[in-house]
Formats: C-alpha cells, sequence, structure tokens
C-alpha cells in the first residue's frame, strides 16, 4: 500500500484545501474536496517543480502547471517532507550538495565524451580516409608493384584460371600499346559474375561472364582501358586503402607501414567488390578514352560499352560489378562529351580482331 501524506494545496487561483499527497520518483499526485465536495486529483511532474522553501514551521513546494500559472503545495508534515527530499533526491531542488555537485562534473564529462565522439566520428568519415590515401600515395611505385603480386597472390586463391582465355587477353591487350606505366597483366578466371577488377599495381581480374558479353573488339579494349586506368591513377591503391582505414589508424600512429602492408593484403578480397567515387568512376572513363584514341582505337567502344553495362544492370539484382560501378547515365552523357571533343583516327588493327575472334572460338 502507496504511504500517503497531508499538506495544504494552493491553486492558481488562491484557493486552498487540505489535501492528501502521494509520491513516485517521478510525479506528485495531490487529491483534495472542492468547495462542491467533489474529489479532485491534481498531478505534478516532478522535473516541473520550480522552488523549494524549506522553514521551521512550513516549508513550501511551488510548480508551474500546463498554462505556465504558479500553483502551491504548503507542508506542515515533516514526514511528506522527509519523503520528498529521499524520493526527488535527483532533483536540482532537493539533491544535497555533493549529488548537486556530482550530478554537473557528470553533466561536464558527458559534454566531454560528446565532443570526442563527434571528434572520433569525424576522423572516422574523414581524417583517417584521407590519412589512408596520403599514405598510399606515399608508396613508391616498386612498393605498390610487389605488394600487389601478393595481393594478386591471394586473390587467385579463390578462383579457376582460365590459362587459354588468359594468353590470349593478354596478347590482345599487348596489341592496344596502352602506356599506364604499369606492368599490367591481365588473368581470366571462371564465374558467372559480371565483374572485373584492377589490383595495385598492374594486375587486372577479369570473370569470363564479362568477357562473354563483349561483342566487339572496341568494347573489350574500353573494358580494359578503364582497369588499367585505375592501375595508371593509382585508384586501386588509393580506395582499398580508404576501405580499411579503420584498421590502418593505429598502424598510422605507430608508423608501422609493413603493418599496413599486411592489413592491406589481408583485405585482398574486398578488390572484387571495391567501390570507387564517382569521381574517380569517370577518371578511369576519359582516361581510358585517351589511352584509346592514343592509339587509334575507335573511342565510341567505351560508349558501347557503357550502354552495354547499363544494360547489364537493369536487372532485380544486378552483379556486383554492376552495382559498384554506378550511375551509368551520369557517365554515358560524359563519355558522350569526351568522344565529342576528339578527331576521328581510328586505324583497323587486323591482329586486334584475329586475337579478339580467336578468344570467342
Amino acid at each position: 500500500m502507496s504511504t500517503t501524506y497531508t499538506a495544504t494545496y494552493y491553486n492558481s487561483l488562491g484557493h486552498f484545501y487540505q489535501a492528501t499527497i502521494f509520491l513516485s520518483p517521478v510525479t506528485i499526485s495531490i487529491r483534495y474536496r472542492n468547495e462542491e465536495n467533489e474529489e479532485k486529483d491534481v498531478y505534478w511532474i516532478a522535473k516541473d517543480v520550480i522552488a523549494f522553501h524549506e522553514h521551521a514551521m512550513n516549508s513550501e513546494l511551488q510548480y508551474r502547471n500546463k498554462e505556465g500559472q504558479t500553483e502551491r503545495l504548503v507542508i506542515r508534515d515533516e514526514l511528506l517532507l522527509q519523503a520528498l527530499k529521499k524520493n526527488l533526491a535527483h532533483h536540482k531542488l532537493f539533491g544535497k550538495a555533493h549529488t548537486r555537485v556530482l550530478g554537473s562534473v557528470w553533466t561536464k564529462l558527458a559534454v566531454v565524451a560528446g565532443i570526442i565522439v563527434a571528434l572520433v566520428l569525424v576522423a572516422y568519415l574523414w581524417l583517417v580516409p584521407w590519412l589512408g590515401e596520403r599514405m598510399a600515395m606515399g608508396f613508391s611505385k616498386e612498393e605498390e608493384i610487389s605488394m600487389g603480386e601478393q595481393m594478386y597472390q591471394s586473390v587467385l586463391l579463390q578462383y579457376k584460371k582460365d590459362a587459354h582465355k588468359t594468353a590470349l587477353l593478354n596478347a590482345f591487350y599487348k596489341q592496344l600499346h596502352y602506356n599506364t606505366g604499369y606492368p599490367v597483366q591481365i588473368t581470366v578466371v571462371e564465374s558467372g559474375e559480371v565483374n572485373a577488377f584492377a589490383i595495385p599495381g598492374g594486375h587486372i581480374v577479369v570473370y569470363d561472364a564479362i568477357l562473354d558479353r563483349m561483342k566487339t573488339p572496341d568494347e573489350l579494349a574500353a573494358l580494359l582501358g578503364h582497369e588499367a586506368s585505375h592501375v595508371q591513377l593509382r585508384h586501386s591503391l588509393r580506395s582499398i586503402f580508404r576501405s580499411v582505414a579503420r584498421s590502418m589508424f593505429l598502424m598510422l600512429i605507430t608508423g608501422n607501414q609493413s603493418g599496413i602492408v599486411s592489413g592491406v593484403i589481408e583485405n585482398a578480397d574486398e578488390l572484387k567488390g571495391l567501390q570507387y567515387s564517382r569521381s574517380l568512376e569517370t577518371d578511369a572513363d576519359n582516361n581510358g578514352i585517351q589511352l584509346m584514341a592514343q592509339n587509334h582505337i575507335n573511342v565510341k567502344g567505351m560508349l558501347r560499352l557503357m550502354k552495354l553495362l547499363q544494360q547489364e544492370s537493369g536487372g532485380a539484382e544486378p552483379a556486383p560489378f554492376l552495382s559498384t560501378h554506378p550511375v551509368f547515365k551520369e557517365r554515358i552523357s560524359n563519355v558522350e562529351k569526351q568522344i565529342q571533343q576528339l578527331t576521328e583516327a581510328n586505324t583497323e588493327n587486323q591482329e586486334l580482331n584475329q586475337l579478339f575472334h580467336e578468344i570467342y572460338e
């Protein structure tokens, strides 16, 4: 049974009534009878109590109601006074001095903790990836190629290599004469996914499912030009470092570069679903077009490639390559603009055509 107390209740009009009081940690319930002898209940929310005055004879509690008016409770019951102090010890008006001070300290600590969390979040979203990319760009080409070779060996364990198509596709790539500054090597693997991805340092992995979608030599040249551009512009290196930036953060602080390399190699599996930003994808498209133009390959192959991939992505569940190479409409528009700025100077390459047809025989 709830303990009840007595006090004098003054409403906002100044009328007063003898009342029975019920207490809980969050409410003060006041029950009284009005002039018509009707029983009335008033509920005060403890947090909205605005003043407490303790005197030897009468203590007073003041409350602001929903209308913003003040109501009062005059207390002569010592037991009620003690119960209020106990039940509402968390309230700033009732807590003891040390409790209020401690509450203030905890509030300040909470504010400091909030600031720290915000700074960590900022670091996680922007600073750490930026540091990761800066570290990636600080790698020499030799270090990148060496690390890429280890990543390639790790990735290759997951697939069955098509040696015949690999040899033909490398011969095809050699005929493109793309000058990327990297020793590009292409590997064709068996998979039903429409995918292709670049590994830092020069390796490109092509799934035979996407290879089967190519209808012309220049479409295949565009695909390889796009992926080779990711290598040349170090997109793969920068993006993989950003994607594992959280685990790299402590390594960056300790300056353990070998630890960073190990961390990246352990995450080599992320390469097949690596997401580049829109700007990096656009850069790879543009650079791929330039590689094609410089070597007299029909640059409209890039446009056909984009439209082909856009069509492939129209299914209910697009393959990972298509979902991580987004916004084809914008990319197609950009490719069209890039092509318009170039003068067509295509040269028929019989060797390229022959190799392309051998791939599909």
